[in-house]
């Protein structure tokens, strides 16, 4: 799935599914919102990646979360399905890539939204660079918050050391950093402290890559549904807003990171 901002292009590039309990919905009603909800009794939510093709460049937004797969907390496997599945499974987005005509060396940008383990998990598995001529750019406040802390052996510090090793990391920091000719990343924390979402602007269109500013399309309508993951859920609701509405006024498309197909629309 992709759309066209001005000359800019923009695609979906799927790598895998996360099935999300009811437990990370704090405030989700099954029953106000049954439409969200899948067969097993979680949400599905897609991991992946966008990617930006244009002005001469080629950025790849997030990464996925890789070539691997991880199990259900204990306690929180689905009501229905037999055998149980993997809660997340990874690693469609090279063939994903590869079938959108993009080689991995045309990537000169990776611009991760934030450094969470499903958005970059492409980054270097198991200490070998996806994306080797590529600039990976993020928020600086991420690393301290999420890289730093986590094990040495651990495959998302891993990741982000082989990348920062290799002289190829930018930490930014600030409301608003230019990343290319249209496209800005704009500081969007409450998720976690460093999330940035990109705001693509070419011809009077504009289309915001949001990230998980929302993880549901509950949260258009219902401000009472947050995430399990947010580490500042009221700064999060806050960002919500203020997107959401910003979106609403200039008539921008948006693209959640987890929402289905990794769709875009128009509130």
């Amino acid at each position: 799935m992709g759309i066209t901002v001005g000359d800019i292009e923009i695609e979906a590039i799927g790598d895998g599914l996360i099935r999300l309990p009811l437990a990370f919905f704090p405030g989700l009603d099954p029953e106000a919102h049954p439409d969200v909800f899948d067969e097993d009794g979680t949400v599905h939510v897609p991991t992946g990646a966008y990617l930006i093709r244009g002005n001469g460049r080629t950025i790849l937004v997030d990464t996925g979360l890789g070539p691997r797969e991880f199990a259900f907390p204990p306690g929180m496997t689905p009501a229905k399905g037999d055998p149980t599945p993997p809660m997340g499974t990874g690693g469609d987005l090279a063939a994903a890539l590869d079938k959108a005509g993009c080689p991995v060396d045309e990537i000169d940008t990776v611009f991760l939204t934030h450094l969470h383990n499903d958005h970059i998990g492409w980054i270097a598995p198991e200490g070998d660079l996806t994306f080797p001529g590529a600039q990976v750019v993020f928020g600086r406040l991420d690393w301290d918050a999420l890289i730093a802390p986590a094990g040495t052996s651990e495959w998302s510090r891993v990741g982000m050391e082989t990348a920062r090793g290799a002289g190829l990391t930018e930490a930014i920091s600030g409301d608003a950093v230019e990343i290319a000719p249209g496209i800005v990343a704009r500081h969007a924390p409450g998720h976690t402290p460093g999330h940035y979402v990109l705001d693509i602007t070419a011809d009077d269109e504009r289309l915001l890559l949001l990230g998980d500013v929302l993880h549901t399309p509950a949260q258009l309508t219902d401000s009472r549904v947050g995430f399990l993951g947010d580490v500042d859920p009221d700064l999060a609701l806050r960002t919500r807003q203020r997107f959401l509405a910003e979106a609403e006024e200039t008539g921008a498309i948006i693209a959640p990171a987890h929402f289905p197909d990794m769709g875009f629309l128009r509130l």
